[in-house]
């Protein structure tokens, strides 16, 4: 049986530095001294770059678990980690600590290749999401993935805290600003998200929001399926 993440990782946390962030707390990427290895223990971030005419590009979406080595970033000007959620946790491992635990332990080893492998698998479902569809299958294809990801089930549907802001899902799906406004709105009107509070966005039904994206199918298996069953009355 396989050891579980928590337990491989362990071999990483003695070399670790930790950081406890706050929302939109940035770490950069460029012009450490030595390379670095950044694992998410906690919370979403957004990896980004600076692009030209003061504009940002989020090249993808960090979970749990993902892992980020600065020298496999482009050589962009600019380029970060942001945290997207209230509160976050980093681990900071200088990659010649991390090479010699790898060396060492091959599950730790086996560990880090797999994310890094389901995270390039990601950013290349990515990049077809951007070449292949459309602003509103754009849009839900980024939905489905929140829900699939951190949606909670609720008797009114799937419940989950929206990490991007309307400037992040721009510079995510290569939209205009205004244009994410509009196609939200449109979903809101026809009864597939709803806003449930603050920055908090309930799917009153999967099934609806994934007919809206022709990618769906693909997103469930790269993300995980949503639970379907009916909850019991309250």
């Amino acid at each position: 049986m396989k050891p579980a993440p928590d337990l491989i990782l362990q071999q990483l946390e003695p070399h670790a530095v930790r950081i406890a962030t706050r929302k939109r707390q940035k770490i950069a990427l460029t012009g450490e001294p030595d390379e670095t290895l950044y694992l998410v223990r906690k919370g979403l971030f957004l990896a980004r770059a600076s692009m030209p005419h003061a504009r940002h590009q989020i090249m993808s979406i960090l979970y749990p678990g993902d892992c980020v080595r600065s020298a496999a970033m482009p050589p962009l000007d600019g380029s970060e980690i942001t945290a997207a959620t209230e509160s976050g946790e980093v681990w900071r491992v200088r990659w010649s600590a991390a090479k010699t635990a790898m060396e060492t332990d091959p599950n730790l080893a086996r560990y880090v290749s797999d994310r890094v492998a389901n995270q390039t698998a990601r950013l290349a479902l990515h990049n077809a999401i951007i070449a292949g569809l459309t602003g509103e299958e754009r849009v839900a294809a980024l939905i489905t993935e929140l829900v699939l990801r951190i949606g909670k089930q609720t008797p009114a549907g799937f419940v989950f805290d929206m990490p991007l802001s309307r400037t992040d899902i721009a510079e995510h799906l290569a939209l205009n600003a205004d244009t994410v406004s509009r196609i939200v709105s449109r979903m809101r009107a026809k009864g597939l998200i709803a806003v449930a509070g603050r920055n908090r966005l309930v799917c009153r039904s999967i099934e609806m929001l994934e007919s809206e994206c022709p990618l769906a199918t693909t997103l469930e298996r790269m993300h995980g399926t949503a639970v379907r069953q009916p909850l019991p009355a309250i």
